[in-house]
């Protein structure tokens, strides 16, 4: 046996890319070991690995960002190797240098390649050296106001401002007019330096439309290099990828040649020796521009391994042991069309602000071409402390609309219930036209596409209330212990029906059901319904959940339904999904709202607190900073005012609808 050969592997992450490494590794033979932080302590990966180190904390910057714990951990289990997964510390060139100085194998690029891609002026320097198409822009050390500005001038307008250490949309700017550019330029350079502790600027020439086109890259220690084709990710919001599909239905055979031998070259330029991926945009001639390096896996990752049919992991593996990518480039085949989505816990009707909780089911379907990456299974909790992804949902078919059909009903038919979540925004993309034709840009969320929130006929609203209330008999039939031989809801006068309330979406209705002839006769809404309980039809789908199957006015459908306290997850695979709350006849009395209170919209942390008692206030003022999984929001003054009282304080982990700070009552 070599030295480098992977024995065990510590995987320095979690959730669901924990899963899928440790997935390839048991193909492997390759022991696994896990590291877990307090607030993971019954996260589902941890399952999947051999062994699992407790790091502690519950923040990453106590847990999965501390370096010396997962180097211990390591030691601790005898791994003789380290994947970094995505995130946390996967591209930080010091982590990859330490496991490297400690003996332990890398999986991943070089930390040289780490350094120089993670800087943008840096790797653009490289590519404009190897004939690598750039966007025209500035990268000079000179950072002063005064050049900034006249660069932007020359660029033309528009031009983005862009940190140079950055991500995720944070210390990017927009300016389309000169008199824009003062304030954009503080702006972004206040952003990159709270940021990322560099308050460094690029300037790019931005196209008002464009594409967002990556390869595929990999490397070995042989010096060969070679792309595994492209994946289209121009479907985003606020710069995160919503939707990911190769091949892209934009590019022509001979850009995608042109643009995979850049993506090569882009590889060949500092001898990259592992997964990685070169993001391109792509103008609307087919003109494109390198954007950047991502040097690890990434997270849409599966769309290419099901359109070329290979395990990128594993292959991640074979290299940083050392051994020869095993195929060359012409071997490298795309077959079919694959597209991915991100299932995240968020609500798209309330500025897409994450959310938390405990999963009550999760049931996907299962088909040929559906593959679900996630870490979660139902109980599983999705923590404040970390980013609120569920799942990854991939479709793969022989072409592209094909591979759609196969997404949006695998969406319809999952069962993802105990919260909000983006599966019917998801499924709105699907179904939309323009992105059917695969006429989009990267500006399709913000302009073509205008979600308005869950929408159902009102037919499927009845549909679904009427199935509730059927349900809800049954459960009060199996539960009752006294008279037993007397149907629930049974009256001395027949004509008198049992009543029930319900509320949708703030909205309060009476339903009302009385036995007829063996079914049940369901009214609201001035209308009349005949449902009848299938039984023979049942599923069991999982220990905790069962389909039921009613006929509703001659239209037998299976159902599921899902319950926390008062609140009804109910679902029908061709009908969609919605929440229905039943109100207690004898309601507990609510708490009175705080007159002047602000209280936390979603589950956090309170990062900083601007305001202090007595402190005299306009409206629109900020107030204070928290941040909930990975994303920061701040609490604005909405009229104002004095602020009388502060009752959290920095650093403070908050629930949702956390009483604030109240203003003084005018």
């Amino acid at each position: 046996m070599s030295n480098n050969q992977i024995t065990k592997l510590l995987v320095a992450n979690r959730g669901e890319i924990a899963i899928r490494i440790f997935k390839t590794c048991k193909k492997m033979g390759i022991a696994t070991v896990a590291v877990f932080s307090d607030a993971d302590e019954h996260a589902l990966f941890i399952q999947h690995a051999d062994e699992a180190v407790r790091i502690g904390g519950k923040q990453p910057g106590e847990s999965y960002l501390v370096i010396d714990k997962i180097i211990d951990a390591a030691k601790q289990t005898g791994a003789n190797a380290i994947h970094p997964g995505y995130g946390f510390l996967s591209e930080k060139e010091h982590f990859a240098q330490r496991v490297i100085d400690e003996g332990l194998i890398w999986v991943g690029p070089h930390p040289k390649a780490i350094a120089v891609m993670g800087s943008k002026i840096g790797a653009k320097k490289i590519m404009q050296e190897h004939g690598v198409p750039t966007i025209p822009g500035y990268q000079g050390d000179d950072q002063s106001e005064t050049v900034i500005k006249t660069k932007a001038i020359e660029i033309g307008f528009p031009v983005l401002l862009k940190a140079s250490a950055g991500g995720g949309g944070k210390g990017m700017r927009i300016v389309r007019q000169e008199k824009e550019l003062e304030k954009a330029i503080a702006e972004a350079k206040s952003e990159s330096l709270s940021g990322f502790g560099d308050d460094t600027l690029l300037i790019e020439k931005y196209f008002d439309t464009s594409r967002h086109v990556e390869f595929q890259i990999f490397g070995d220690k042989h010096g060969n290099a070679l792309h595994l084709f492209e994946r289209e990710c121009s479907i985003q919001r606020r710069y995160q990828k919503v939707v990911e599909e190769s091949p892209s239905p934009f590019i022509t055979d001979e850009t995608r040649q042109k643009m995979g031998q850049a993506a090569v070259a882009a590889c060949k330029a500092i001898q990259y020796d592992n997964a990685g991926t070169v993001e391109f945009i792509v103008a609307p001639d087919q003109s494109f521009y390198f954007l950047e390096v991502n040097t690890r896996l990434q997270v849409e990752h599966p769309v290419t391994e099901e359109v070329t049919g290979l395990d990128l992991v594993q292959l991640q593996i074979e290299v940083a042991q050392g051994n020869a990518i095993p195929f060359t480039q012409n071997e490298v085949k795309q077959s079919g069309h694959a597209i991915e989505v991100r299932l995240y816990a968020e609500d798209p009707a309330n500025n897409f602000l994450p959310v938390s909780g405990k999963i009550l089911d999760w049931i996907a379907p299962k088909a040929d071409g559906l593959r679900y990456d996630t870490g979660i299974a139902s109980g599983s909790e999705i923590s404040t402390f970390y980013d609120p992804m569920i799942a990854k949902v991939i479709a793969k078919g022989q072409h592209r609309q094909e591979a759609i059909a196969k997404l949006q009903k695998a969406l319809q038919e999952l069962v993802v219930t105990g919260f909000t979540t983006n599966k019917n925004f998801l499924i709105s993309i699907l179904q939309n036209q323009d992105f059917r034709n695969g006429d989009f840009d990267t500006h399709f969320l913000d302009k073509k596409f205008n979600y308005q929130g869950d929408i159902f006929p009102q037919e499927t609203l009845d549909n679904l209330t009427v199935a509730l209330q059927h349900y809800r008999f049954l459960q009060r039939e199996n539960d009752r212990k006294l008279a037993k031989g007397v149907p629930s809801g049974w009256r001395n006068n027949f004509y008198q029906p049992q009543q029930e309330k319900y509320s949708y979406k703030g909205y309060e209705f009476p339903v009302s059901y009385k036995i007829f002839k063996d079914n049940l006769e369901i009214s609201f809404a001035e209308k009349k319904f005949i449902s009848k309980f299938c039984s023979q039809f049942t599923v069991h789908r999982s220990p905790t959940s069962i389909d039921y199957c009613f006929e509703i006015n001659g239209i037998r459908r299976n159902y599921s339904f899902s319950q926390n306290g008062n609140q009804y997850f109910v679902q029908s695979g061709s009908l969609g999904q919605i929440v229905l709350h039943s109100i207690d006849r004898f309601p507990n009395p609510e708490a009175a709202t705080v007159k002047g209170g602000y209280v936390a919209p979603m589950p956090g942390e309170v990062t900083t607190v601007l305001v202090k008692a007595g402190d005299k206030i306009s409206s629109g003022d900020a107030l204070l900073k928290m941040i909930s999984m990975k994303m920061e929001s701040t609490i604005e003054a909405h009229s104002d005012g004095e602020i009388e009282e502060v009752y959290v304080n920095d650093k403070q982990f908050v629930e949702a609808g956390t009483l604030l700070l109240k203003m003084k009552d005018e």
